[in-house]
């Protein structure tokens, strides 16, 4: 247009700026007009399953795919089926929002059960057709000068290779899933049955037979006290030492040796859910208050006297399990704080590791042989069966190529000790240079408060906001600037400085498979609350904005003009705080819940979009 100029800003404290006014009159499109969009999800768990279901009534005019290399929905739950696997957490908190399940059959649900419940939400909600099992995704690039992601994909059932294209990426792929095996030289030497627990094999035969367990994880602690009954004998190998807790969360249900499920519904009581549609609302608000109540215990700061009384209570359990055995207690004692690893409850673990058929070994395995494993001291153990409980590869690292607009590949650069060496990002949900790319559960994600399936949701409802804009404000591509990116990694590492979680353990909340401290990798500097809030208005000033005709927009102007020379004061110091909300230094719990509704009376356009909603922790509502 005649005589208008260009704008190029760099007034208060933008670093770069760049928008180009348009050449050509406006288009006879109506305000807003919703443009078709087109998504890949890869990864058919919790977090895909919540994107599948939620991005499409959220966001107009979106077609989406989802491509998972097993043959069933359910992620984690699809994968491990070993003996045992349960979850440690209440099924009516552990489920979707949205979707409330009454007939659980038990408190702590098993793994198969769990995974039957996410075929139905699939189901359900006609996401079966966008759903392409045993298909991995091979690789993925961008394409800056046609704004999509373009995605190799194999299909498993055919070994067929095809290319895909998408608007944007969403990588849900979990955490779980890699399994990690030991480098116990000799062990390919094995002439009996070897098996790790994520990849289980139902036709192996454990009766009367002498077995390894390997590892003291959840996994370990679920399998040995489940298979003790029928095998002969359990050499239990041990590289650390635990802490076993009666519950995942203070003021849950305890399983027991009996019940690993904590409390089996009676009949009576899955009708009363079927056909009291408040009654089961009431029951799960009170479950998710419980669940979530524990954030104003500061048992999570290393050296605090809350994480000192956690201890006491910790061993006091654990004596009375090991039939008050001090030597036994002493033994098995950590030199760590408990929450330096997730505390996983394990019914009837300590009680099985004590008896006669047990020989509990934590001393260094150094080779297999053909017919068993020797210690560092020169001890042969024979077995039949190997049982390899020994956890999983860091998932937060693609499993792929991903090349993003810089050339970069994420999943060498974010690798320890590459370029970046760690998986850099926003808010647990996007990195810098990579266009379009979202994350459902990634690292510095996982807030301290919530279920994961609840934090899937709100995940997707964020990332649901970031593909309105571009739709209805005619962007082709948006990420974070590194700015803001390398912010919020100032307030993560800040945020655990004293966690407890910097202790003498080995965890995969750490970066490195090492005890002492460590960059944390996995958890999000702040309560579930406090993510509910800051993810509920995107800061669209953290963010880079590309447009069809070469427009770049990029704001930078998170950090306010400040006299001196020094660095730019941190944007998020404002605003983050100790990562609470209000609420939860109010104890507000109903707050918690204010999405929870009954049976049919969710409407999924709206959850989550407003973290108030009819709720009287609406700040406007005490004026």
């Amino acid at each position: 247009m005649a005589g208008v100029p260009e704008i190029n800003d760099h007034a208060n404290g933008t670093t770069e700026a760049r928008v180009s006014l348009p050449r050509e009159p406006p288009t006879d499109k109506h305000l807003f007009t919703e443009r078709p969009i087109k998504v890949i999800i890869v990864g058919g768990g919790i977090s895909g399953i919540s994107a599948a279901v939620l991005l499409p009534r959220k966001v107009r005019n979106l077609s989406y795919t989802l491509y998972d290399r097993n043959d069933r929905v359910g992620g984690t739950w699809a994968e491990n089926t070993y003996p045992g696997v349960r979850c440690d957490v209440p099924s009516h908190v552990y489920q979707l929002s949205f979707e409330p399940n009454p007939n659980w059959s038990e408190y702590y649900s098993k793994g198969s059960e769990i995974q039957q419940y996410y075929d139905n939400v699939v189901e359900k909600y006609g996401a079966k057709p966008h759903i392409k099992l045993s298909h991995e995704v091979l690789s993925a690039r961008w394409l800056s000068d046609e704004f999509q992601w373009e995605l190799e994909v194999k299909d498993l059932s055919t070994n067929t290779v095809f290319i895909d294209r998408a608007d944007a990426l969403i990588a849900a792929p979990g955490r779980v899933n890699q399994a990690k095996y030991p480098g116990i030289p000799g062990l390919d030497k094995f002439k009996g049955v070897i098996v790790h627990t994520s990849k289980w094999d139902h036709s192996i035969q454990l009766e009367n037979k002498r077995v390894a367990v390997i590892g003291n994880g959840a996994s370990g602690q679920q399998i040995l006290p489940t298979i003790h009954p029928q095998v002969a004998h359990i050499d239990h190998y041990v590289r650390g030492k635990t802490y076993v807790s009666p519950t995942f969360r203070q003021g849950l249900l305890q399983a027991s040796v009996d019940i690993p499920g904590g409390h089996i519904y009676s009949a009576e009581e899955i009708r009363e859910f079927n056909e009291n549609p408040a009654a089961l609302l009431s029951y799960r608000k009170n479950l998710d208050k419980l669940h979530y109540g524990a954030i104003n215990n500061r048992f999570t700061e290393l050296g605090s006297e809350d994480n000192f009384k956690l201890r006491e209570s910790l061993l006091k359990t654990m004596l009375e399990r090991l039939n008050g055995d001090t030597e036994w207690l002493a033994r098995l004692t950590p030199d760590y704080g408990p929450g330096c690893k997730r505390l996983t409850p394990a019914p009837g673990y300590l009680e099985a590791i004590i008896g006669p058929k047990v020989e509990f070994v934590d001393n260094p395995i150094v080779q297999a042989t053909a017919t068993g494993l020797v210690t560092a001291d020169g001890k042969a153990r024979d077995v039949d069966v190997i049982i390899l409980a020994t956890g999983f590869r860091d998932g937060f690292y693609p499993r792929f190529p991903t090349i993003i607009k810089n050339g970069d590949d994420l999943s060498q650069v974010w690798q320890p000790g590459q370029k970046i060496g760690f998986p850099e990002n926003y808010l647990g949900i996007a990195a810098p240079h990579a266009p379009n790319y979202f994350f459902v559960l990634q690292a510095q994600g996982n807030a301290f408060g919530g279920s994961v399936p609840y934090q899937t949701e709100i995940s997707a409802t964020y990332i649901a906001r970031l593909l309105r804009k571009l739709q209805r404000d005619g962007y082709r591509a948006l990420y974070p600037t590194e700015a803001a990116t390398r912010d919020f990694t100032v307030v993560v590492d800040k945020y655990f400085e004293k966690s407890v979680v910097n202790d003498k353990c080995r965890s995969y909340f750490k970066l490195e498979d090492k005890p002492g401290k460590s960059k944390n990798v996995i958890g999000y500097p702040g309560t579930t609350r406090q993510r509910v809030e800051i993810l509920a208005e995107p800061r669209w000033e953290d963010f880079v904005f590309e447009g069809d005709d070469g427009t770049v927009i990029s704001a930078e102007v998170g950090s306010p003009s400040h006299e001196g020379s020094g660095p730019s004061p941190n944007r998020f110091t404002r605003i983050w705080g100790r990562g609470r909300s209000v609420l939860d230094d109010e104890n507000n719990l109903d707050a918690v819940t204010y999405h929870l509704a009954e049976i049919g009376k969710v409407n999924l356009r709206t959850l989550h979009e407003d973290p108030w909603q009819a709720t009287e922790a609406d700040p406007l509502s005490r004026l």
